[in-house]
């Protein structure tokens, strides 16, 4: 490869972070709804360069939260480390849900629009690969019911980055570990009862059928 070639390469991927670090942000701090010409403007690129990159904003959201599932599996490894389990699954479920309550703009769109779609599906898979291991190494140190899954720690985050848009004013921005702490609770073995229903099927996350028809009544 050119020397030419290899530097022009190097500034797209440096432009490409950029804007995709940059559209985090604003779209954490005004939605869905902000501007492109704003996210621009704070990456330091023309809108043309962002457009040749992002043609649709659905795709710089699917950008984002491919680099998201990036760093929550990076910071899931990084929790198998731990020498205590239990605190292993409590750092993770900690640094999922402060994220999750700075980005929750970011992840109602990613919700709506592409968390499920295709071409994430290699990054929901390792990070569910790597949920299920800090799981079932607590689960076998017994400080975790044996009746989760892997899957149910997405599921739970959810349910806490959901707190983030209670059209309620002068709610503390950090309530979320109010609730995280009730789950944390609900996760030790002891005093539990069965759950019902059972987790969702792994084949649902890691590649959902998207945009299928409902079934028939009756």
């Amino acid at each position: 490869m050119a020397v030419g070639e290899s530097a022009l390469r190097a500034d797209a991927a440096r432009n490409r972070e950029r804007i995709v670090a940059a559209a985090t942000e604003v779209f954490a701090e005004r939605g869905l709804e902000a501007s492109t010409a704003e996210i621009a403007a704070r990456a330091g690129v023309g809108e043309a360069t962002l457009f040749r990159r992002f043609p649709t904003k659905d795709d710089l959201v699917a950008a984002i939260v491919a680099v998201q599932f990036e760093e929550s599996a990076a910071l899931a490894a990084d929790c198998l480390e731990d020498d205590d389990p239990w605190r292993g699954v409590e750092r993770f479920l900690y640094g999922m849900a402060e994220r999750a309550a700075v980005d929750h703009g970011v992840a109602g769109a990613a919700k709506e629009k592409c968390v499920a779609a295709p071409s994430l599906a290699g990054g929901r898979r390792r990070l569910i690969d790597l949920t299920s291991q800090l799981v079932r190494r607590a689960q076998k140190a017994g400080v975790l019911r044996d009746d989760v899954a892997g899957q149910d720690l997405m599921f739970l985050m959810s349910a806490v980055a959901s707190l983030a848009d209670l059209p309620f004013p002068g709610l503390r921005a950090d309530l979320w570990k109010r609730y995280l702490g009730i789950f944390l609770d609900g996760l030790r073995p002891e005093g539990t009862t069965k759950l019902r229903p059972g987790a969702p099927a792994r084949k649902l996350i890691e590649a959902p059928e998207v945009d299928q028809p409902a079934a028939p009544a009756g």
